[in-house]
């Protein structure tokens, strides 16, 4: 009996002690136990779609390295023949300065890659598009036609006439004919208009050669939602020097929208010049088809000059997120108005980085104003502190971490055999887009 009670009474002390040892010293607790985290990413929270509480767009950027080599168009860039800019140079004109680039839409863009990142531009020029199955089209870099082009890209201003069927585009415009050279010049970068479907899947198709890809006119910019890389395409995003001075970042700029919130989003059916303002509802209806949820949208019909519907329509319904086209300052002022009325307000710009009103919200509203990203972050609800932690790294990281594109020599290139007729390269294009 003696002997049962003291071994009841040693394994009672031996508990105390080790309980007391646990509770003073924890780093004696079992060795595969994990340490609490200083802080948590979006990667920590992320869910599917369906089980998302949140979605955060805009966190997704691309680090362009000092020296890239950026290919670009010719139009908008290099020179405008249609406004009389910089017609004596040449078209594969290779400038030296930003002082040398076309001042507005991709030229001050360009401009300001080429001072934050000293970048190596490169113009595609000399590209042939033909004219089959009842349109004109650019090619890939195994000579096939696939790429749909603007019919006024083939007129005097911007080609010349090789036969009744073929042209050269020597003043370039638009990313369907820019993937021979960027292919050829292994490019880091394209910069280049968006604004047409070939246009698009000519940046799937280079992403999935691990090109970048930027258009500041990002009218179908939405069919690459969710597309694999290891390239990155972005629409109208802001553009920043790296805190080193050694390159520059393109996106990185988060706002979040909880998924049950109201978006007043801009549309329109009127056609050119006012087509442009269709891309907020295109962005939004495919981002629920892509994803396969469905959002609380609010369409409202404005045309250029007309965001003041789309902001009266929030300031109606109490919604605190809109999506927009900002292109003039008629735009701008209600917009801008709006954002300084509640630090809740927020704003998805589309084709509006081509535009300075539009464009100088990014900069003046960094939290609550981003662009139109193609991979989006869709969260568990977390805290509106511990979200601004999160996008207070984005920001911080983006400038600090090196970004990594893909490797050329693990590249899978399209066999040309498989690619000899255009409706079958129009089909591994579907597979793409």
């Amino acid at each position: 009996m003696n002997e049962k009670l003291t071994t009841i009474s040693l394994i009672f002390i031996l508990s105390v002690i080790g309980y007391s040892l646990l509770i003073f010293f924890p780093s004696l607790m079992i060795s595969n136990a994990v340490p609490a985290k200083d802080h948590i990413s979006l990667d920590d929270l992320k869910t599917n779609p369906q089980n998302a509480s949140l979605v955060v767009i805009g966190a997704t950027y691309i680090q362009v390295p000092h020296g890239a080599v950026v290919i670009t168009q010719v139009n908008r860039v290099i020179k405008d023949s249609e406004s009389n800019i910089n017609t004596n140079l040449p078209d594969d004109y290779q400038p030296t300065s930003p002082s040398q680039l076309v001042p507005y839409m991709e030229g001050a863009r360009m401009k300001e890659l080429m001072k934050y990142a000293d970048i190596k531009i490169i113009p595609a020029t000399n590209v042939t598009v033909k004219y089959l199955r009842g349109g004109w089209w650019g090619p890939d870099d195994h000579g096939n036609y696939v790429f749909d082009v603007d019919p006024s890209k083939v007129t005097p201003i911007f080609s010349k006439v090789i036969n009744q069927n073929t042209r050269m585009e020597l003043e370039t415009h638009g990313m369907n004919v820019m993937v021979p050279s960027a292919v050829k010049y292994h490019a880091f970068l394209v910069v280049a208009c968006g604004d047409l479907p070939g246009k698009a899947q000519a940046e799937a198709y280079m992403n999935t050669k691990g090109i970048n890809c930027y258009a500041p006119c990002d009218r179908f910019t939405p069919m690459l939602l969710n597309k694999p890389g290891p390239g990155i395409s972005l629409g109208g995003e802001p553009i920043r020097p790296l805190s080193n001075g050694n390159g520059a970042i393109i996106g990185a700029q988060p706002v979040a929208i909880n998924l049950k919130e109201k978006i007043i989003v801009q549309t329109t059916t009127k056609k050119y010049p006012d087509q442009y303002c269709d891309t907020p509802f295109r962005y939004f209806t495919d981002l629920e088809k892509v994803y396969g949820i469905k959002m609380n949208l609010d369409v409202v019909d404005a045309s250029v000059g007309q965001a003041s519907k789309v902001v009266n329509e929030a300031q109606k319904t109490g919604s605190n997120v809109i999506a927009v086209r900002v292109m003039n300052m008629q735009d701008k002022m209600p917009v801008e108005q709006w954002l300084k009325e509640d630090k809740n307000h927020r704003v998805i710009l589309f084709h509006s980085a081509a535009y300075e009103p539009g464009y100088s919200l990014f900069f003046e509203f960094p939290e609550q104003v981003t662009g139109q990203d193609t991979h989006l972050k869709f969260i568990k609800q977390t805290s509106e502190t511990e979200l601004q932690k999160i996008f207070s790294q984005i920001r911080n990281n983006a400038e600090n971490v090196q970004y990594h594109s893909a490797q050329w020599g693990n590249i899978q290139t399209p066999n040309p055999s498989e690619t000899s007729k255009g409706n079958d390269s129009i089909k591994k294009l579907e597979s793409i887009i």
